[in-house]
């Protein structure tokens, strides 16, 4: 059973039709299969994740074992599972990190973040970042948001 309704996968795939210009890479960190029902949302979010790569073939899906792929895990800093990355076309890591499954209204930010990063743009106003551009030293920023 699909994840995505049919009529919003088409949604999707109509705007990715008519707003992707690069591609986007989707690399998703799930738990190893040495512990089996450790990683609540581990299998949705790779659901999620490939369903939403059918959606346009300037999607990319790559799928990473926690913690047995040692070399990603510590590459991409991944602290906990399941942790999905977007990377831009060039395997340029964005920064951006999706910890547990993007559901509710981190789903739209999701597509929002694939279009970004596919387009180089974003919405942000020239103000914001040129604020942004101005920092000089390195940040971590982490939003954290529940479902309610």
């Amino acid at each position: 059973m699909s994840l995505l309704s049919e009529k919003d996968a088409a949604d999707i795939r109509k705007l990715f039709n008519e707003q992707l210009a690069e591609p986007v890479i989707l690399r998703l960190f799930v738990q190893d299969n040495t512990k089996p029902g450790e990683c609540m949302y581990c299998k949705e979010t790779e659901q999620l994740a490939q369903e939403i790569t059918n959606l346009s073939d300037k999607i990319r899906f790559e799928l990473h074992q926690y913690p047995t792929e040692e070399n990603y895990v510590k590459q991409y800093d991944v602290e906990r599972v399941p942790a999905l990355i977007l990377e831009s076309s060039a395997g340029q890591d964005t920064g951006v990190r999706f910890y547990g499954i993007p559901s509710g209204y981190e789903f739209g930010t999701l597509i929002e973040d694939i279009v970004d990063i596919s387009t180089g743009k974003t919405k942000l106003s020239p103000d914001l970042i040129s604020q942004v551009e101005n920092v000089q030293k390195d940040v971590t920023i982490k939003v954290f948001t529940t479902p309610t």
